[in-house]
């Protein structure tokens, strides 16, 4: 572990005590996600567009949706590796938040070429054809969203949500998620979805306690940047 990473560590094992917790909920009352059967559009805004040619298909929009709370000066997050699969024509996982400085691999389980590109201004790359049983990693050090798509195969998308705060994740089934030993001030909570873009609420976090934030995702199905 480097320097900067073993003070990062040493600052948060202190702040629980000085520090207050944060209960976040993402709101979403309306499906926002359609099973596409046609090519996604490339965008750069910040989200995917969706075909008007889809079926209905029951979604759990929260499974489309990551979280992240940021405010304070960054503070140095051990780095990780992901994978990210691509078999059957897509990418599996399709959504990921990782911290900056992490590696994600995009190994190939098709018995095809699939070339993995992204035009986002996060981070642009090409990693170029590759078969079945090759993987390519790529290092992605800015935050930011990173739409990936395949050039052989326009109907493969995923999004890499890459983020300096240490405070990310995944919000439950129901949208809820907690966050614990937060240094107390201001903060901006943010909820990243597939389909609607990026969302935010503020909030101040005490020195001790809780602190509550909800995020209203809209109940249509407009993109936003």
């Amino acid at each position: 572990m480097s320097a900067g990473y073993k003070i990062a560590a040493l600052m948060l094992s202190v702040w629980p005590a000085i520090a207050g917790d944060l209960n976040l909920h993402v709101h979403i009352t309306r499906r926002l996600t359609k099973k596409t059967v046609a090519p996604t559009v490339y965008d750069l805004r910040g989200a995917a567009s969706l075909s008007t040619a889809a079926v209905s298909e029951a979604v759990n929009e929260f499974d489309r949706t990551v979280v992240m709370l940021s405010g304070k000066a960054p503070i140095p997050v051990e780095p990780q590796t992901i994978t990210i699969e691509q078999r059957n024509n897509h990418f599996e996982p399709d959504l990921a938040v990782i911290p900056a400085g992490s590696t994600a691999r995009f190994p190939n389980f098709d018995p095809i070429f699939h070339n993995v590109f992204s035009l986002s201004h996060a981070q642009q790359f090409d990693l170029g054809f590759y078969p079945k049983g090759q993987s390519v990693p790529i290092k992605f050090d800015h935050p930011g969203v990173v739409q990936v798509y395949c050039h052989i195969h326009a109907n493969m998308y995923a999004a890499i949500v890459v983020t300096d705060s240490p405070w990310y994740g995944k919000p439950d089934a129901d949208g809820a998620i907690t966050w614990k030993g937060i240094a107390p001030g201001h903060y901006r909570a943010e909820a990243w979805h597939r389909t609607a873009g990026m969302y935010s609420a503020e909030v101040d976090v005490p020195a001790s306690g809780k602190a509550q934030a909800d995020i209203w995702v809209p109940l249509d199905t407009e993109r936003r940047p």
